[in-house]
């Protein structure tokens, strides 16, 4: 993978971080008015075996992007990933934080096949991780049953 802008991960479209672009996607996002909670999908389609090394990519960034500067507080936020099991044919919980946010951000990214599912959650109460892992199963569970 070639060196990451880190500075992506501050958006909802962390597949772009890898470098490598799908053959297709479909992305939504919205923010919950009672709570602010920002929820952000994606679905992104690759040839052969490419999702496999985009999901791979992703469960690796804290290597190359142990932090990055959130351009909106200029704060410092941390980057942790740890592996999720049991959802699609592999998956990582990719979770960022900052001393100066109420809360924290989570993306769960999940591979079906040649389809990676990304799904990125804001809370402050347990950085996303709840919501992002639920919407995440949901959609590996939509698109296998596709498949």
């Amino acid at each position: 993978m070639p060196t990451p802008d880190c500075t992506k991960l501050g958006g909802t479209s962390w597949t772009e971080i890898t470098g490598i672009t799908g053959v297709s996607f479909a992305q939504d996002a919205y923010v919950n008015k009672d709570s602010s909670e920002e929820f952000a999908q994606e679905i992104d389609v690759y040839r052969d075996t490419t999702a496999t090394t985009v999901l791979d990519a992703l469960g690796k960034i804290s290597m190359a992007c142990p932090s990055y500067t959130d351009g909106a507080t200029h704060a410092k936020v941390t980057i942790a990933e740890k592996p999720l099991a049991g959802v699609g044919d592999g998956a990582w919980v990719i979770t960022e934080t900052s001393s100066a946010w109420q809360g924290g951000t989570t993306l769960v990214a999940a591979r079906v096949g040649t389809s990676v599912v990304t799904v990125l959650v804001s809370s402050g109460t347990d950085n996303g991780a709840a919501g992002g892992t639920k919407l995440a199963k949901q959609l590996v569970s939509s698109l296998k049953g596709r498949a």
